[in-house]
Formats: C-alpha cells, structure tokens, sequence
C-alpha cells in the first residue's frame, strides 16, 4: 500500500480518526494527549494561523519509527475504513483498512501543537 500524506489548517485544532460519520469525538486534550473512545481518535493539530499540519498516514509495515508512539490502540473500523475529517469538513482523507478492528499508533511531534503526525495502522 502507498504512503498518503496530507496537509491541513483545521480551525478547532484537531483532526478525528474514525471508521464511520459520528459527531460525538472525545475532546477532553487536558486528560490526554490525544483523546480516545474505541470508535473515536482525537489528534492536536498546529492553531490554523499558525500553519498547516502535516499528516503522514500508513500501514505498520511501511512506517517504522525510532521512538514509542504517544498514542497505541484498537480502533473499531466497522466498515473497514479509516476517516479523517474535523468540526468543519466531513472528510477530507480515507483509506481502506483490511478489518472491523485496527490498531492505530500516533506519533506527534508536540503535545499541544504538533506540526507533524505520523498515523500507522495494523
């Protein structure tokens, strides 16, 4: 599978990552870096005038990081996709994923705003 990247300004500063269209995200970032539910990611993002935020999306097996990943979890993909979308746009990346269970891991590179995020899957 290809490397998908992407580059985003969301104006609420987080991007979500979820299987379906759900409008109830976990938004609590002073509880956790990156917020969760098992149908739900949370992702911080540079503030919009700031600058984009760059996304770095793939299968485990192609990503490989030096470093432990701030977030590691199953994510209920029950139509076997990975959505990312924010408060504005109802989509705006996706890609098929082979199961109704994916193990997500997120590497960020700041805890409030990062500038880069690395999402690998399986």
């Amino acid at each position: 599978m290809a490397i998908l990247r992407f580059s985003i300004a969301p104006e609420y500063n987080s991007v979500y990552l979820a299987s379906r269209d759900i409008r109830d995200v976990p938004y609590d970032f002073r509880e956790k870096v990156i917020p969760h539910t098992s149908d739900c990611i949370s992702i911080p993002c540079t503030y919009w005038d700031d600058g984009d935020t760059h996304f770095t999306v793939g299968a485990a097996s192609e990503i490989t990081m030096p470093t432990p990943p701030t977030f590691d979890g199953i994510l209920n993909t029950p139509d076997k996709r990975l959505v990312f979308f924010d408060a504005n746009e109802p989509e705006f990346a996706s890609l098929s994923v082979p199961t109704v269970k994916t193990r997500i891991r997120v590497w960020i590179d700041h805890p409030r705003e990062p500038e880069n995020v690395i999402v690998a899957w399986g």
